[in-house]
């Protein structure tokens, strides 16, 4: 696949459930900003030859600064402008993708630890389905709650939920109308599958892995330090 696919990583949020006043791509994670280590995860796959993230606009010279030149990454890595959501980000993303490239893999810039395995896995699924993401199935009884979580309403059998990871890959003429469709009606979604779904096509389920983290929370930021520290991925 190599040669075939347009990687592209949005990374504009505003880290609001961590209290930051700029964005969690900057954040240290055992002496590496958060979004290097995922920059150079992806860049370790032999199906990915390139990759363009997309920061908050007013921050695309210290991305380049303190991380793309400062860990070498400037022959892989271009660096633009997000928009003011997650869709106008990847849209604006979509629209850099070269006439070559006909598979699209989206992958979360606060998922350090992604691996060659379930990136060529994903990139497998959506060559042969259009559309696929990594998902890791609820090991959790799953509650349903109609008043913001103060009752239960009802129980969803847990062997129907899968929890939702990224990388997420699509055949580029399906992510392109479904974002187009997206900006259109003005509809958001918290991944790109559902904007998938949106258009009625189904989207295939990859084996997640739990080590796929991602940084939202303090405690997360905690666990990623410590799993580096265990020597585990990247280990510095």
């Amino acid at each position: 696949m190599r040669g075939r696919v347009y990687t592209i990583v949005p990374a504009a949020g505003s880290a609001v459930r961590m209290g930051l006043g700029y964005s969690k791509a900057y954040l240290d994670v055992s002496g590496v900003p958060l979004l290097a280590r995922t920059l150079r995860s992806l860049l370790k796959s032999r199906h990915i030859d390139s990759v363009t993230v997309a920061v908050r606009p007013d921050e695309v010279d210290l991305c380049m600064r303190e991380v793309v030149r400062k860990y070498s990454l400037q022959d892989d890595v271009s660096v633009i402008g997000g928009g003011e959501e997650r869709r106008h980000t990847v849209w604006e993303l979509l629209m850099k993708i070269p006439a070559d490239r006909d598979i699209v893999l989206i992958h979360d810039g606060g998922r350090p630890f992604v691996s060659e395995r379930l990136i060529g896995d994903v990139l497998a699924a959506a060559a042969e389905w259009g559309a696929a993401l990594a998902a890791m199935p609820a090991t959790d009884t799953v509650k349903i709650s109609d008043d913001g979580g103060e009752t239960a309403a009802g129980t969803i059998g847990r062997e129907k939920v899968f929890l939702a990871q990224t990388p997420q890959a699509f055949h580029r003429d399906l992510i392109l109308a479904a974002h187009k469709r997206a900006i259109k009606g003005s509809i958001s979604a918290t991944d790109d599958s559902s904007l998938i779904e949106e258009t009625g096509h189904e989207t295939r389920l990859v084996e997640g892995d739990p080590g796929n983290i991602k940084i939202t929370t303090l405690n997360d930021l905690d666990l990623a330090r410590w799993i580096i520290q265990k020597g585990g991925p990247d280990n510095g």
